[in-house]
Formats: structure tokens, sequence, C-alpha cells
């Protein structure tokens, strides 16, 4: 693992395992996976940190465990030798903590705030917003055969004119044989590339393309099938979206509450030449 990876590891384990050490005293049985200068570290420790990292939490924990652990590892021993040099004794550090603190303070004040006011009632009203705002769109069904050259899609054209069976040249000719018959299924224009969308929706149903379509996968011949609207998504299926959404909302609205109440006074600053700040005499 590169030392920029290790770096940026060892800094998301600063951010995290404080709070993973408080909740770990509860499972005093959990598995001691090391032991650094008579520290221990957890399984349960590891898997939280793992979890708790968006980034990490992203590739499974078996794919990056043991590296992740020495991490951790390397974060006692550093912590352990900058605790003995008195580090968190000095005013940069203080300062520093200080900071953090404020930042930590703010975003859990306003994580509560957005979960105290995220009900079901709320969610549900964002849904059937949503529902508006996304109003379900068209959609079509085709299947086509796909050929490399203009000329084999032109030749597939006249067998079709003369009575052969779409599906079964399909299996048989076409590029793309992962679809039983050249079936694609049904799809939104925006779902294909536009060569292709405008040559399908301009069909009607049953009706097959008298010219090859082309496009970057080559040259098609489509057969248009049936349409229908498409079924807004469930509830289940946004909910996430929808409590992000929600939570950004109630953040928002909390920021103007506390503005509201707040005595703010700007001093009014100007830059010069040099792109340095003046403050501006009252």
């Amino acid at each position: 693992m590169s030392m920029k990876v290790v770096t940026g590891a060892l800094v998301a384990l600063c951010m995290a395992l404080p709070v993973q050490a408080a909740e770990v005293k509860e499972n005093p049985a959990d598995v001691v996976v090391a032991t650094v200068n008579g520290e221990k570290i957890t399984l349960q420790e590891v898997e939280k940190v793992h979890a708790n990292n968006a980034q990490l939490s992203s590739v499974p924990l078996k794919n990056i465990y043991e590296p992740l652990l020495d991490n951790m590892i390397d974060l006692s021993i550093v912590t352990s030798e900058a605790k003995a040099q008195k580090i968190q004794d000095t005013p940069e550090f203080k300062e520093m903590m200080q900071e953090f603190e404020d930042q930590l303070l703010a975003r859990y004040y306003l994580e509560q705030q957005a979960k105290k006011d995220q009900t079901k009632e709320k969610l549900q009203n964002l849904y059937e917003q949503f529902k508006k705002d996304n109003p379900p769109q068209e959609e079509m069904s085709a299947a086509h055969i796909l050929l490399k050259t203009e000329k084999e899609a032109q030749d597939v054209i006249k067998q079709l004119e003369k009575g052969a069976d779409f599906g079964e040249l399909a299996d048989k000719v076409s590029e793309n044989k992962g679809l039983e018959g050249g079936d694609l299924g049904y799809f939104s224009r925006e779902l294909m590339v536009p060569e292709f969308s405008e040559a399908a929706f301009a069909m009607k149903e049953g009706e097959i393309s008298k010219k090859p379509v082309k496009t970057k996968f080559g040259y098609h011949v489509i057969k248009a099938g049936p349409r229908r609207l498409a079924e807004p998504p469930k509830f289940e299926d946004v909910e996430n979206e929808l409590r992000q959404l929600q939570a950004a909302q109630s953040i928002e609205e909390t920021m103007q509450s506390l503005r509201g109440k707040a005595n703010i006074v700007k001093t009014p600053v100007e830059f010069d030449a040099d792109g340095n700040v003046k403050v501006k005499s009252k």
C-alpha cells in the first residue's frame, strides 16, 4: 500500500477510532485481532472503521483487511508516541482540536435535527412531489438484429421482406447474440443512443425498419413492439434518496432559523492590488 493511501487511511482512522473505542467497551467478548504495546484492537473496531468510511466500505473487508489492520496498528503506535511527547499539550494541537470540536458539534447538531424532523409523513409528501416532478415517460419495446456492415443489414431486410422470421434471423446472424430473438424489452428514449431511439420511436408497432440504422455499435434492423407509460418507482426504491433530500431541507431550514435568531455583524473588507485583505475603517 502506498504512503499516500496509508496517510489517507490514518487520517480517516483518526476521525473514527475515538467513537469506535467507546462503543467496543460494551462488547468485551469481541475477538482481539492485534495488540500494540498492550493496547487491544478488536475485530469489531476493524469492522466499524471499514463500515463508517465511505471510501473503504465500497470494497469488501476481506480484500483490504490486512492493510486496514496494519493502518490501525500504525495509528496506535503513532498516537502513543505523540502522547509520550506531550503533543496534546501544545498550543497548536489545542487550537486544531478546538476547530475540529466546533466542526463536529455543528455536524452532529444538524444531523440530530434532521433525524428529528424526518417523519414518514414528510417522506411520503416528498415522494408524491417526486412523482409530480417526474411524470411517467413513454416507453416502447423492440427487437433488433445487429450487423457489422450496411450490406449485411440490407441483406437481412431483404430476407425479412420475403417472409423470414425476425426472431430466428436475430438468433442466427445478429452480433448481439445475448438477446433471445433480438428482444430489447422496454426502454425510454434516453436509454438508447440517439440514432437508435429516433428511428425506433418513429416506427409503429409491428413495423420493421426499411433501412439499416447506423450507430456506434454497428448497423441495426429494428422491429417495433408495443408502447406503454413507465410505472413510477416504488417508494422503497427511492426512499434513501428521499431521506437525503428531506435531511438537506431540514438542515437548510434549521440554518435559516438559527441565522434569523442570531445577532450577526459583519465588518466590510476590501482587497488591494496584490489580493491582500484590507479592513475598512468605520
